[in-house]
């Protein structure tokens, strides 16, 4: 049991002195800033000083309990606040792109959004379920927040998200005495501190003064609600719905299997002393499903073009993003490229 303050203590005594009921001196004290815990801390200590210790009740359980609800809570915690973090930054890459990105950066930014996705999907509702359980826990038995248990877990988790604010203010210090400052690194810098700041707000606040913890407890929810909600939306209008991006995956798989064929014609062309393949059935392959597209199964189209040319045509779903490399780049629809055999085949 915490210590009541000298003064807290000789109020109560008064109090029930003069008979005052249990919950009317609660609330009574919560009207003059004092916490419901601090209330029934002070009313556990007055009627242990006139009854003799309290018998503690089930105290191996609820702090098994107790570990289980907050180490869950903070694992997802810890999950949906990293992707969400993750995911701003490819978001970030995306709308404001560099000269120093990579070139072919469509099939990385859409795992890397969708793995992020589905990371915050997944553990978002399991902490917002956890907390809730935690915060009725906290309500029904007020004496749970000195819990052991609760204080450690919550202090490390604080540690931890106060070195990762340490880190990414030394972090955009040091980018911004190299002249890297950009906005895209500033936006990038200013989502860690504001995800990490918004829980380092919330869990100090719940170790220290519970005052208000309501307003908090409703504050910190419906932030973290709205701002994974437009995280959510940011991250599916990036990558678009599930249908499309199978649609985008095929036309992947077509470029890969034409790339392949190029290869292999302007290797047979170099073998057959600088003469082209007259038919893709000239052409010497391991694998002769490259030869068909992967959804429709009809045979890609090749014709020469000149003594040292040809052309490979396929029939795409979706227009190639501007960020892959110029020569794959494609519209939706029927589309041909023109491929030098003298030349090396130009990567995706």
């Amino acid at each position: 049991m915490s210590r009541v303050p000298g003064d807290l203590m000789a109020f109560v005594e008064a109090a029930k002195k003069d008979g005052v009921a249990d919950a009317d001196l609660v609330g009574l004290l919560q009207q003059h800033g004092w916490s419901q815990r601090r209330a029934y801390a002070a009313l556990s200590a007055y009627y242990a000083g006139r009854l003799g210790a309290i018998p503690e009740r089930g105290g191996a359980v609820e702090s098994a309990r107790d570990a289980f609800l907050y180490l869950l809570a903070f694992a997802t915690l810890a999950t949906w606040t990293v992707a969400l973090v993750w995911l701003a930054n490819a978001l970030a890459d995306w709308a404001l792109p560099s000269t120093l990105d990579q070139t072919n950066y469509a099939a990385p930014f859409r795992s890397s959004v969708a793995g992020q996705l589905a990371s915050i999907i997944v553990a978002f509702p399991i902490f917002m379920a956890v907390s809730a359980a935690i915060v009725r826990q906290t309500r029904l038995r007020p004496e749970s927040v000195e819990s052991g248990v609760r204080k450690w877990l919550t202090y490390v988790a604080l540690v931890i998200t106060a070195v990762i604010m340490l880190g990414d203010a030394t972090w955009f210090l040091t980018q911004f005495l190299l002249g890297e400052l950009t906005l895209r690194f500033a936006i990038k810098a200013s989502i860690v501190f504001a995800v990490s700041g918004g829980v380092l707000w919330y869990y100090l606040g719940s170790v220290s003064s519970e005052q208000n913890v309501r307003r908090r407890d409703l504050y910190f929810g419906c932030a973290a609600t709205g701002i994974v909600v437009i995280g959510l939306i940011a991250g599916f209008s990036g990558i678009g719905n599930p249908t499309y991006n199978r649609s985008v995956s095929f036309d992947e798989q077509r470029v890969s299997n034409l790339q392949t064929l190029a290869t292999e014609i302007n290797g047979a062309y170099s073998a057959a002393n600088k003469r082209l393949p007259k038919t893709l059935a000239q052409v010497p392959l391991n694998d002769r499903t490259l030869l068909y597209d992967p959804v429709s199964h009809a045979l890609y189209r090749y014709a020469p073009v000149s003594k040292n040319a040809y052309r490979l045509c396929a029939s795409f779903d979706t227009a190639a993003s501007a960020a892959n490399a110029a020569f794959w780049t494609h519209p939706s629809g029927d589309y041909c490229f023109r491929v030098s055999a003298d030349a090396p085949v130009p990567s995706t």
